[in-house]
């Protein structure tokens, strides 16, 4: 036999082994490479990774919607807290009313409510010249509660309490109500007992 047939005989051999073991190779190459590079491993903790992506969004979602609504909140308070501020101090800038009561609150009397001034106390007094000596709450507007059972009783409780010869000027504001229960006060003014 010649070399030539001896290296043909040699590379049949070699191939009709090398085409089994290709095959093998070809099925158990790919899932070694993949253990050996711990691709699985990989993959699970790109998974995990991603889902905690999701889980992270979420939460900064939620974190913005509160976020959101505790500022939306926060104006709202801080609207009605200027509007507050802004009634007291309409309310502080307001000169003070004083309330006059006549008479005592009892079942079957009716409340009149009666406007008083006093003339030395009105600018126009002082104006012109008027320096007596005034209580001061008479510059500030003045209301008398009359508690009386008729219209003319309290006519003349108010001009007891409030004669026109001191200089005090009284007109009626409403007509009575009567309070069969006893009359309740409210405390919204400052009041003043005439005696």
């Amino acid at each position: 036999m010649s070399n030539t047939t001896l290296l043909l005989v040699a590379i049949l051999v070699i191939m009709s082994a090398a085409v089994p073991i290709a095959f093998i190779m070809k099925d158990l190459l790919p899932r070694t490479l993949e253990r050996s590079a711990g691709l699985e491993t990989l993959q699970n903790r790109i998974y995990v990774l991603h889902s905690e992506a999701h889980e992270l969004q979420d939460r900064v979602n939620n974190l913005t919607a509160r976020r959101n609504q505790q500022s939306a909140e926060r104006h709202r308070v801080d609207g009605e807290t200027r509007k507050l501020e802004k009634q007291i101090a309409d309310l502080a800038a307001q000169p003070p009313l004083f309330v006059h009561e006549v008479g005592e609150p009892k079942a079957g009397h009716a409340r009149f409510v009666v406007s008083v001034s006093q003339d030395r106390a009105s600018s126009q007094a002082r104006a012109g010249g008027d320096r007596t000596a005034v209580t001061p709450i008479w510059r500030y507007p003045n209301v008398a509660e009359v508690w009386a059972a008729s219209y003319e009783e309290a006519k003349q409780l108010v001009e007891t309490a409030f004669p026109f010869k001191m200089g005090y000027q009284k007109a009626f504001q409403k007509t009575p109500r009567a309070d069969p229960a006893g009359a309740a006060r409210s405390d919204e003014t400052r009041r003043v007992t005439v005696p």
